[in-house]
């Protein structure tokens, strides 16, 4: 079994005559914080794309776990344990924490009946992997963004993540709350979940990452 997550090679994209992304590499060993660095407009946001099945590259390959994908979409991704927190975290605002928790859940196990015992045994097993207390009925347009980014988390380890992409994910958060996110970071690395943390934040790619990826325009 390969010890690395993910390993991708040559990846190119180009959207009509505008190259994308020119050749990255980029190799994930299992556990570690991988810090995938760069200023806007670098191609984070499109390699992010390719490794979760939205985007087909146009050339190189795309390793998860030892195996090779050569038409990967983005069940194939999902189902290979990867997830990602997007800035905006998908999630609905006009929902409970508990709905937008187990709706998820149950369409992935294509039920067709279920209940709100059902939906609240779910919800609450998301939120104790993260020791995360927050109120299940609250509406999630109510709560502050720190919680909506917990909820995504919590949402991505139902899936029986091995790989949580998180896009930029102290851009609306205090000090305090990115301090609490490193430490639930450090704790999923205990359970053995890789974490691929993108950012153009160098202060804290330094102090979480493990090991850093750095894109820049041009040469990507």
């Amino acid at each position: 079994m390969s010890e690395n997550i993910l390993c991708v090679k040559n990846i190119k994209k180009s959207f009509g005559g505008v190259h994308a992304l020119k050749g990255v590499d980029l190799t994930i060993k299992k556990g570690e914080t991988h810090c995938l660095a760069g200023e806007n407009e670098c191609g984070k946001s499109t390699i992010i794309k390719v490794i979760s099945g939205f985007y087909k590259p146009d050339e190189g390959t795309i390793e998860i776990d030892g195996k090779e994908y050569t038409n990967m979409s983005t069940a194939d991704a999902i189902a290979a344990g990867i997830q990602v927190i997007y800035q905006d975290f998908s999630i609905f605002p006009n929902l409970t924490v508990m709905e937008n928790l187990a709706f998820n859940q149950v369409l992935a196990e294509k039920k067709k009946f279920v209940n709100k015992k059902e939906f609240r045994k779910i919800a609450e097993e998301a939120v104790k992997k993260i020791n995360f207390d927050v109120d299940l009925d609250a509406r999630v347009e109510t709560l502050p963004v720190a919680d909506k980014q917990l909820i995504a988390i919590s949402r991505a380890l139902l899936h029986n993540a091995k790989l949580i992409i998180m896009d930029e994910p102290t851009t609306a958060l205090t000090k305090r709350e990115v301090t609490r996110l490193f430490g639930i970071i450090e704790e999923l690395k205990k359970e053995g979940i890789t974490i691929l943390f993108v950012s153009h934040k160098l202060d804290e790619v330094f102090e979480i990452s493990d090991s850093i990826t750095i894109l820049r325009s041009g040469q990507n």
